[in-house]
């Protein structure tokens, strides 16, 4: 699968580079770019937009006869609807422009990007702002300029209606029956000038007060909270109406979350199970945990009974058994967490000695149990969390799911992946403290897959399918499938394998269908999820002599199971990252996301469709290989590489704690902050003596952010994120002192042309959103000699924006990796590598000893 990689033996610790970061001030770059007018006559325009917004306005209600309600501070006001220019056809998306005047108390509460890649947003005006925003319209459609440039160009230009509005056009799921009742969920405003949950709390008294149910569970962002509400869509509507300003997005609190596998059957090898039985060893009692969140385990089984550390459930009264039909969920996935694929283990006589445990908490009621309603998986998923850590805190752990849902769609953030990017950042209700800055918040690892594509005929399955809720989360691990599975041995004659060996697997899913711009590369890596069957008539479906084997809930009649889809592969992730923390402990989940990722590499089927026949990337365009990416992600991880560097084959890495931001002088805004340099110790002899030979530099930063939900998180990755950070490389023809100028340059100078991101897969322009940034550079070795310096610095979040938080001075902190691998080569760069470290400590000992006999 890998390159030929003669040097490749893995017995090398990676090398640590902490030692040689500087921090530096950053400024941000300004901006100069050559405007072209999108408008031919702006008055015109101005004109036309004023008439628009009155009729949108439409007149203030007289007092006697307005039912509006003032909540808190936030005033009585009307819902409109703009929308934006359609772009030229090789343009950018038009984004909705920035029409927040929060002096004047209108908002942009909601946002999102249409098919033709304009936006839409519903914009609160009060009603003492509607003569300031018409003063604004009309001096933006001014003839008589003069010199002087036209006000608020950027606010109006790109705006091409203004409609009438009501709480309708909040709802971002799909019309229900007016006068069914379901769960809804209200996403409201949380104000930052009075107590956070102000205005939900008065909400929720109007609510009670016309007679609807109100769930007491709400979830919580910095700027929203969401709440929960049982009525038919005509009565919510009709309250929302009254409460305008307060909600920012409605949602169909619906949906069932389904276990991404259906239909199994025993294999029901019972002497298997006990050979395999007595040559295991359980795990350490401090051993590193996969907490799985699921649907139970049968804890008695015989291969995880050694590896069990603890099972539970969200409601004591569920119990910890796994109640899914046939042959299980939970316990399947638990085998493979703890053993992976059990094809090969069961068939040999060697010992095996668990390095690390698994946990399992339930997560869905099982029958006889009313269902979870409403449906907040985003609730439930954070209160199992909580179960596992109160019932055996300090223990290393990760968390893995395989559980989703097709009722949101993923191009924007939901309440359920929110709720997973918090538990990765420790964020959750309790974790936030004002006190304690947001790198020491408990971080945590989640991995989870990405959803399925289920069997049908051969044309549909192999279209690409978007993945599902809420796999779309920034900062979980999101895992599709590859398979290498195409024995026929035990398959029926007329059937034959519908994906090739190594090929992606058929029931994987992606995100090749949604936004680049927007939304993060999804999945980041592929484990082993089965093939499909392909029979005479052109239908496809799983197959026993396709699948993974584990675990089995009948433990007497079935102990072993047939496993597939992307429920395995996320329980083959599961397994990978229990054993890399079992090799590398006490580091950070951001590191052992960041490993996994910088390990993966694309098997031979996938590799073809990037690398041509040179060795060199393909002449696709960036675009289209970054949609080749949101199908494959990075490649399927390789323990080996993960844990430790090869001599021709180097990872360096480093932890590091950063504040991107700062207070302003006046403490009225705020100010980019921290940029990271470091000095590589870059092998350059070795490099320079393999001339033209290939090399390849993998980069990888990762970090957890704190998320921001709200109803324009959907269009504006950087209100959704607390801070984001981007990488540089060295151009090799810069000094250092160049290097450092051109990150603070006019941004139209600093954009890299030609042969120096020609050599990178993506290159420096291609990520806006998640918190993972992975990129390779593929060229010759005398090339990347002088490649020998990165920095790492910060872009916008609203730690930067929402000043009424207070966050702009917190530290965050980010893992990066970086690598350089000469494939075919027999060459000890991390000799020299490690001789050039050496150089340098002996120089700053040398230095600091002088100082100290000048001193004396």
């Amino acid at each position: 699968m890998p390159e030929n990689n003669p040097g490749a033996a893995r017995d090398l610790p990676h090398i640590p580079i902490h030692r040689w970061r500087e921090s530096a001030q950053y400024t941000y770059p300004k901006t100069r770019r050559e405007r072209r007018e999108r408008r031919d006559d702006y008055h015109a325009h101005a004109e036309g937009l004023l008439q628009q917004l009155a009729t949108a306005l439409g007149d203030v209600p007289a007092p006697n006869a307005d039912n509006r309600i003032a909540i808190n501070g936030l005033k009585r006001g009307v819902l409109v609807e703009l929308d934006t220019i359609t772009p030229g056809e090789r343009a950018k998306a038009t984004k909705v422009p920035a029409l927040d005047f929060p002096g004047h108390g209108i908002a942009v509460l909601k946002s999102e990007r249409l098919e033709d890649r304009t936006e839409k947003a519903i914009v609160f005006v009060p009603d003492d702002a509607r003569n300031f925003l018409n003063d604004k319209l009309t001096a933006y459609g001014s003839e008589n300029l003069g010199n002087q440039p036209r006000p608020d160009i950027d606010r109006f230009e790109v705006i091409e209606h203004f409609q009438p509005a009501d709480s309708r056009a909040l709802l971002s799921t799909g019309l229900s029956d007016a006068d069914a009742e379901f769960w809804w969920e209200l996403w409201l405003r949380r104000s930052n000038g009075q107590h956070p949950d102000a205005i939900a709390d008065a909400v929720v008294a109007i609510f009670t007060q016309a007679g609807l149910q109100v769930h007491s569970d709400r979830l919580r962002f910095p700027d929203t909270a969401i709440l929960f509400v049982h009525a038919n869509l005509a009565n919510l509507l009709a309250i929302a109406d009254r409460v305008r300003g307060t909600i920012t997005d409605i949602r169909q609190a619906a949906g069932n979350i389904e276990l991404l596998l259906t239909d199994k059957g025993g294999l029901g090898q019972q002497e298997l199970v006990d050979h395999y039985a007595g040559r295991l060893t359980a795990a350490e009692d401090d051993a590193p945990v996969v907490c799985i969140l699921d649907t139970g385990v049968s804890s008695a089984h015989p291969l995880i009974a050694p590896g069990l550390a603890g099972a539970w459930a969200v409601n004591a009264a569920w119990n910890s058994d796994d109640h899914a039909p046939h042959g299980g969920h939970g316990t399947g996935m638990a085998g493979l967490v703890l053993h992976g694929d059990l094809v090969g283990p069961l068939s040999d006589d060697r010992k095996v000695a668990l390095g690390h445990a698994a946990e399992s908490v339930k997560l869905l009621p099982p029958l006889g149990f009313p269902a979870t309603e409403p449906a907040r998986w985003g609730i439930i998923t954070q209160a199992a969390v909580a179960v596992a850590e109160t019932e055996r805190p300090n223990v290393p752990r990760s968390f893995c799911m395989a559980t989703s849902s097709a009722h949101f769609s993923p191009e924007a953030p939901s309440s359920w992946s929110g709720a997973l990017d918090q538990i990765c950042a420790g964020s959750m209700l309790g974790e936030r403290q004002n006190n304690v800055a947001a790198k020491d918040h408990p971080k945590r690892l989640v991995v989870i897959a990405t959803g399925n594509m289920i069997g049908g005929p051969k044309a549909d399955v192999l279209q690409h399918h978007s993945l599902e809720d809420p796999s779309q989360s920034w900062n979980a691990l999101s895992i599709g499938g590859y398979t290498a599975k195409v024995d026929l041995s035990a398959a029926e004659p007329h059937l034959v394998p519908l994906a090739a060996a190594n090929e992606k697997s058929p029931f994987s899913c992606g995100s090749q269908l949604l936004p680049p711009d927007l939304t993060p590369i999804k999945p980041e890596v592929l484990f082993e999820a089965g093939n499909m069957m392909v029979d005479a008539a052109d239908n496809c479906d799983w197959h026993t002599a396709v699948s993974l084997v584990t675990t089995g809930k009948d433990v007497v009649n079935e102990p072993l199971t047939p496993f597939w889809a992307t429920s395995a592969a996320s329980g083959m992730a599961g397994n990978f990252v229990g054993r890399l923390n079992a090799a590398l402990p006490n580091l950070w989940p951001e590191t052992y996301r960041a490993l996994t990722v910088h390990s993966a590499e694309w098997p031979m089927p996938i590799r073809s469709k990037l690398i041509g026949r040179g060795r060199s990337w393909k002449t696709l365009t960036k675009g289209k290989k970054q949609r080749l990416l949101r199908d494959v992600g990075y490649g399927v991880p390789n323990l080996g590489k993960a844990i430790a560097s090869a001599k021709n084959d180097v990872t360096l890495f480093v932890e590091s704690n950063i504040q991107p931001y700062a207070a302003s002088a006046d403490g009225r805004s705020a100010v980019f902050n921290e940029v990271h340099f470091y000095a590589l110790p870059w092998p350059r002899a070795a490099l320079e003596a393999l001339e033209n030979a290939l090399v390849v530099m993998r980069v990888t930063l990762s970090y957890f952010v704190e998320p921001n939900l709200t109803g324009r998180a959907g269009t504006r990755p950087d209100t959704y994120r607390s801070f984001g950070l981007r990488f540089a490389m060295k151009k090799r023809q810069e000094t250092a002192n160049e290097f450092r100028r051109r990150l603070s340059a006019l941004a139209g100078e600093r954009e890299e042309v030609g042969q120096e991101t020609d050599y990178w897969l993506l290159g420096p322009q291609a990520v806006q959103a998640g918190s993972l940034h992975c990129d390779l550079w593929r060229g010759p070795a005398i090339d990347l000699a002088r490649h020998d310096q990165i920095a790492i610095y910060p872009v916008g979040g609203w730690w930067k924006s929402h000043v009424g938080q207070r966050r702009m001075n917190d530290v965050a902190r980010y893992a990066l990796g970086i690598s350089i691998t000469a494939p075919e080569q027999d060459v000890d760069l991390y000799a020299e590598i490690t001789a050039e470290i050496e150089a340098r400590i002996a120089a700053e000992v040398a230095v600091e000893a002088g100082a100290g006999g000048a001193a004396a």
